[in-house]
């Protein structure tokens, strides 16, 4: 037949009183406060334990490439119509429809000099630009096929 395991409280009783008075009358406050002082160490390395993985799962969120994060590729629309400008300088057919689309240009560059000078935005800017290149592209493609322009 198996016996129940007994506490220490049970086995101090079952003691002889001599053994115990030697013990001293602090035992049991001594136990109570090395366990209490165990319950605490537990708790202090589970705490750690979260805190750290915590601390892990932040360091791998921040350490998470940039090429995984996929976005659209920007568009620098200043230099393409930088690089339309020039090719529009190098065509050497001038058409009577110059008029129109100079007066849009003209139109879309003090747009563009005004948001630079209030010191604009990029996200003012950047339609501005696209705006300008637009434009310009359309104007490269109209002179290459020499279709004359007129307006409405």
């Amino acid at each position: 037949m198996a016996e129940q395991e007994l506490t220490l409280h049970e086995i101090v009783q079952r003691l002889p009183h001599a053994e115990t008075a030697q013990m001293g009358a602090d035992l049991w406050p001594r136990i109570a406060a090395a366990h209490l002082q165990r319950l605490r160490r537990r708790r202090v390395r589970r705490l750690a334990g979260f805190g750290l993985a915590a601390a892990a799962v932040v360091a791998v969120a921040l350490a998470v490439p940039a090429w995984l994060v996929k976005s659209a590729p920007a568009v620098d629309w200043q230099a393409r119509a930088q690089a339309l400008e020039v090719q529009l300088d190098a065509m050497a057919a001038r058409s009577d429809n110059n008029g129109v689309v100079d007066a849009e240009l003209a139109r879309i560059d003090a747009a563009l000099q005004s948001a630079y000078d209030r010191g604009a935005a990029k996200n003012e800017l950047v339609p501005l630009w696209k705006q300008r290149s637009d434009l310009l592209g359309a104007l490269l493609t109209a002179r290459q096929q020499q279709v004359t322009l007129t307006r409405i």
